[in-house]
């Protein structure tokens, strides 16, 4: 155990060094993608934003072994969430489904860089308190426990009254504070430097809107999942939201009625990034990590790379 640990280790060291080559026509946050169809480079073209070619879709994933591993967990002393292996099931998928880590700018297709995921953590649970959003990068190989561990550090550094503001916070007071017509300036200044990849690499480093997917959790306050929109600014190709957990009953494959815990999930996601039968494809890879969710807790065997690149 103690080798194969320490082979795993490894295995996520290389990674962080890994050095990604860049080319010609390549972002400081992606590379571009040469060998798609011709029809993922026509379609950028007619469906400028992104806004013109989202689609709506919804699904349930049963939660009832993870939450029973939760439990285990909790009961041995561990401090672990629902929300830990949500985010690593996020992260597994795009690192054995590579293409959902792309994103449209400039009319061209791109790969991300790197796997990162943004959120909205409230403060407080008040009316009065918006919350503050946070995107972290994950490493493909992440296991659960790596991916709680940098989930818990973010989120209780930007919850409760006496918080300090984040980046985010603070440039956005700054930003907030400009008359109407500098304000105008400034975004539209960003997003057309966004537009030829010049935008300034701090920015991308602080907007959550520059992320893999961003996650809408509606359960946490009691609701039911949305269908949140895609934002033309930024480069976010997929939003999910998350909702509440609700018993449902089913007919199993023997005639019986068995009862199970689910919860409804619905995404918008940018249609120009792939084609349906890959993101169903990754879709049902997603569904299906919460039905072994103690594969979560090891390095996956392999980490794929776009390779329409």
């Amino acid at each position: 155990m103690g080798k194969e640990n320490a082979e795993n280790q490894k295995t996520n060291a290389e990674l962080k060094k890994k050095k990604i080559k860049k080319r010609w026509g390549d972002r400081y946050d992606g590379r571009r993608i040469r060998h798609c169809d011709s029809e993922n480079v026509i379609i950028p073209f007619l469906m400028k934003e992104r806004d013109d070619a989202q689609v709506f879709f919804d699904t349930e994933i049963n939660v009832s072994k993870v939450e029973a591993i939760i439990r285990e967990r909790r009961a041995n002393g561990e401090t672990i969430s629902f929300l830990d292996y949500f985010f690593t099931a996020l992260v597994r998928t795009i690192s054995q489904y590579p293409r959902l880590n792309r994103f449209i700018a400039g009319r061209r297709l791109y790969a991300r860089d790197e796997i990162q995921l943004s959120i909205v953590v409230k403060r407080e649970m008040n009316i009065d308190n918006e919350g503050t959003p946070i995107k972290l990068t994950f490493q493909p190989d992440a296991t659960v426990d790596e991916v709680a561990a940098q989930l818990r550090e973010a989120i209780t550094a930007n919850k409760g009254a006496d918080a300090e503001s984040n980046d985010v916070d603070k440039f956005m007071g700054v930003v907030n504070k400009l008359p109407r017509f500098l304000f105008t300036f400034v975004i539209e200044l960003i997003k057309a430097l966004d537009f030829d990849g010049l935008m300034p690499k701090f920015i991308h480093r602080l907007s959550p809107f520059h992320t893999s997917i961003f996650v809408t959790n509606m359960g946490s306050v009691g609701s039911g999942p949305i269908y949140h929109h895609i934002y033309n600014f930024g480069t976010t190709s997929i939003f999910v939201a998350m909702g509440t957990k609700n018993i449902m009953r089913v007919i199993n494959t023997d005639g019986k009625i068995v009862q199970r815990k689910v919860m409804k999930l619905r995404f918008v996601a940018d249609e120009r990034i792939g084609d349906g039968f890959y993101l169903s494809k990754a879709l049902k890879y997603f569904c299906g990590l919460f039905l072994k969710p103690e594969q979560l807790s090891e390095r996956p065997e392999q980490v794929l790379e776009d390779d329409q690149i």
